[in-house]
């Protein structure tokens, strides 16, 4: 399962960079130990997911807020659908791309499909995965409380009137 490499990458990179669509509670719980031994390290990151279909759990989002060491956007706009984790030691790069957001069931259970690459930083597909990570992470809003707030709110309202759409009959 993925789990067990992106744990082992998050505990000997110098920068962590995600790129994922959805992010659950129980994906942040499954790493929630290693994020705070790289927030002790000083250990930047940055972490891109998408509003796509309003999956993201707001839990999850204040959760990351915590941790100073980590920038968290968010795309609001479009079909924002990637998912990868990438690592930087040194001049090195470790890449999992593949079909897994941050959820405990795609970290752990679920049958996911992901390839790891090692690289150095000089290599085409490091720069154009870093180039397209940076563009998109650029142009998408910064998560914090006001926003979170509000998407929480939308969230909560989207999770009722789902409720009543599946059981129209209570």
């Amino acid at each position: 399962k993925v789990y067990s490499e992106i744990k082992k990458e998050l505990n000997s990179c110098e920068e962590f960079i995600f790129s994922v669509a959805f992010i659950t509670d129980s994906g942040v719980s499954v790493i929630i130990e290693e994020l705070k031994n790289l927030a002790d390290k000083n250990i930047k990151g940055k972490i891109l997911v998408s509003q796509y279909l309003n999956f993201t759990q707001p839990e999850a989002l204040r959760w990351l807020l915590n941790f100073k060491n980590i920038d968290l956007k968010i795309v609001t706009e479009g079909d924002f659908h990637s998912k990868g984790y990438l690592f930087r030691k040194g001049k090195f790069y470790d890449l999992i791309i593949g079909s897994s957001n941050l959820t405990a069931s795609a970290l752990s259970s679920n049958k996911e499909w992901n390839l790891k690459v090692t690289a150095t930083e000089s290599s085409d597909l490091i720069a154009q995965s870093v180039a397209s990570f940076n563009a998109e992470f650029m142009a998408a809003t910064e998560v914090d409380a006001t926003w979170l707030t509000t998407y929480d709110l939308y969230y909560r309202s989207q999770l009722e009137r789902n409720r009543r759409v599946q059981m129209p009959f209570e």
